[in-house]
């Protein structure tokens, strides 16, 4: 089904797919207050999904540390993920616990800047949630779908059950596609249209933002806004990053796998070349990953495995993958 985004909260509330559970809320209900998330201490808080700009800005040439430094420009058409089962609790009171479970597909090239709400928490204890995660799930007919997403892509993702369907494509003036096992023989290539489709469900946990403590906080008497941020220049890394991102940005490697010289790559091109033909040291470093690297469609898994921040720029350390 296809949602407003007002239709859509509704929707929430009258299915209740969020919780407020634990002592906290028996506090609540008793009439206390103790200072630890008590009556004297309540606040709200609004859950989002926010697309990184990289996604819908896409990523420009040059040398900061932003670009992409070969020379190529990214531009996503279309950027649909399965989003659910945001958790938190609090290493201080692990009764205390945010639940909300519902997984939505969302296209991330449709949503605001600052982020679409998912879910909101009313009489929530002010307290640091220090444990945070979420879901990048595989898909099924259970989710909801947000403003903006294409009916044939709903149909898609929970088809064939996927966690990701990435539309785009890779511009450069003076491009070329280089044959992957001989550099030297290279044809003119300035747009190759790429597509990502894949099942990689993925649960992130530990959240943490870029700086400061792990999870957020919620004032007493306020609200706070919790911002799972989906990143979409991970592919395009030349290492696996964990924790700072210390890497390049590099997009040679996606026109060098058009081997038939079409102006298209999609994961079934991508699986007929060796990583170690494109991603060769000391350029890339491809140690790290969560699942074997063979092929170069392997590499955008792996990647798709990673995508999932906080807070803008902070980190999910812990990532399992989800059957």
């Amino acid at each position: 089904m296809k949602l407003k985004l007002n239709e859509f909260a509704a929707n929430i509330l009258r299915s209740k797919v969020f919780t407020v559970v634990g002592a906290g809320a028996l506090a609540a209900l008793a009439g206390c207050g103790d200072g630890t998330g008590g009556a004297a201490g309540r606040g709200s808080l609004q859950l989002f999904i926010v697309p990184e700009g990289s996604v819908t800005e896409g990523l420009t040439p040059g040398t900061g540390g932003e670009n992409v430094v070969d020379g190529w420009t990214v531009t996503y058409e279309t950027f649909v993920v399965a989003f659910g089962n945001f958790r938190a609790t609090r290493s201080a009171a692990p009764d205390d616990q945010l639940s909300a479970p519902a997984v939505t597909l969302v296209d991330l090239t449709h949503v605001p800047t600052n982020g679409l709400v998912v879910a909101d928490f009313s009489d929530v204890s002010a307290a640091r949630w220090d444990r945070v995660g979420f879901d990048l799930p595989n898909a099924t007919g259970s989710a909801a779908a947000a403003e903006g997403l294409a009916p044939e892509d709903r149909e898609r993702m929970v088809s064939q059950g996927y966690s990701l369907l990435v539309r785009g494509r890779i511009d450069k003036p003076t491009g070329q596609s280089c044959n992957p096992k001989d550099a030297t023989v290279c044809v003119p290539a300035k747009t190759i249209a790429f597509e990502f489709a894949l099942a990689a469900g993925t649960s992130f946990d530990d959240c943490a933002p870029s700086e400061g403590d792990a999870g957020f906080s919620v004032p007493a008497g306020g609200s706070a806004q919790v911002k799972p941020t989906i990143h979409g220049d991970h592919w395009f890394f030349n290492n696996v990053t964990q924790g700072a991102e210390l890497t390049e940005r590099r997009a040679q490697w996606l026109a060098d796998c058009d081997l038939d010289n079409d102006g298209r790559v999609d994961l079934a091109e991508l699986a007929k070349t060796k990583a170690s033909d494109v991603f060769r040291a000391p350029t890339y470093n491809v140690s790290g990953g969560m699942v074997p690297l063979e092929f170069v469609a392997d590499w955008v898994e792996l990647q798709a495995r990673t995508i999932g921040d906080f807070q803008g720029d902070g980190e999910c350390p812990t990532r399992k993958a989800i059957p």
